[in-house]
């Protein structure tokens, strides 16, 4: 846990933002001394989702990005300001998945709030980092270690739901470990010729690893990175080589979907649909995305 940095470390994001915070000057008492309940900001909704499960009724947890919405084109508002000037704590993921909202937070919280960096929390607490890649939460092993980080920083934020936070937990564990064994025998019966991913981009390695898979390609290593015609020759190469009979695009992703889409209908493979760090209504929870991977990789790759 570390606390922000000064406000005077970081320039003004925008004007917008400015005005935001002669707002939040002017408005008032927090909601949290209204309700009781702790004010949480995150920095996605999946990581609202983890608060949500152990903080329970006792925190009012909101996510600076909208559900669907890719991290990497975030546009911070004068709202998300006043949020984060609200804030008695804040979640994001660090390890440059979302500095543009982490650009927001750092200068904005409250000096009496903290802000938690979870993966490099999870580092610190054992967890192995790949390169290139943030997305540590898709090992349920390692949204074990979000759900603890998160119910300990809970916990030193308000002491007196210490109980409270640690049955949501427990119960949250449960429910984990329910998914850990829903994932693994959904794709027990996949040959290893068959455990291949090919996506848009370089974000599946934590779950490839947890679920005994190999990233065989994907279309650029970071969203918004155009693929020369060697990538796409490179990636039209693995596909066919390796007989691969499905792709995986992000339903949030534009640009690398589209490239993908026109491989896959050269070389007449499916295209399905994989979640990394977006919530929809298909899928709204971290389990439902976890769920929803193990189904669609199954049904893709499946015999």
């Amino acid at each position: 846990m570390r606390q922000r940095p000064p406000l005077l470390r970081r320039t003004a994001i925008a004007a917008a933002l400015l005005a935001a915070l002669a707002l939040a000057a002017c408005g008032g008492s927090r909601a949290s001394e209204d309700d009781g309940r702790l004010q949480v900001v995150v920095s996605l909704p999946l990581f609202a989702d983890f608060v949500h499960q152990v903080g329970g009724d006792l925190v009012e947890v909101s996510s600076l990005l909208p559900s669907g919405a890719d991290p990497h084109t975030y546009e911070p508002t004068p709202q998300d300001v006043r949020r984060v000037t609200e804030a008695n704590l804040a979640f994001a993921n660090g390890f440059d998945l979302e500095p543009g909202i982490l650009n927001v937070i750092e200068p904005n919280l409250p000096n009496a709030a903290s802000l938690i960096e979870l993966a490099q929390e999870a580092a610190a607490a054992g967890a192995t980092l790949r390169d290139t890649d943030p997305h540590l939460w898709l090992s349920v092993d390692n949204a074990r270690v979000y759900a603890r980080i998160i119910r300990d920083a809970l916990t030193e934020t308000d002491p007196e739901g210490a109980a409270k936070y640690e049955q949501n937990y427990q119960g949250y564990l449960t429910r984990l470990d329910e998914l850990d064994e829903y994932v693994r025998d959904k794709l027990s019966a996949l040959p290893p010729e068959r455990r291949k991913l090919v996506t848009t981009h370089d974000a599946f390695g934590y779950l490839a690893d947890y679920i005994g898979f190999e990233v065989a390609a994907v279309v650029s290593v970071s969203p918004g990175q155009e693929p020369s015609a060697a990538d796409i020759a490179e990636l039209v190469q693995t596909i066919d080589e390796f007989g691969i009979a499905a792709v995986f695009e992000e339903p949030q992703l534009g640009a690398e979907s589209s490239v993908l889409n026109q491989v896959a209908a050269d070389l007449g493979v499916e295209v399905c649909a994989i979640y990394s760090d977006a919530l929809n209504d298909d899928a709204p929870t971290y389990i439902d995305l976890m769920r929803f991977n193990a189904d669609e990789i199954a049904r893709c790759l499946g015999v």
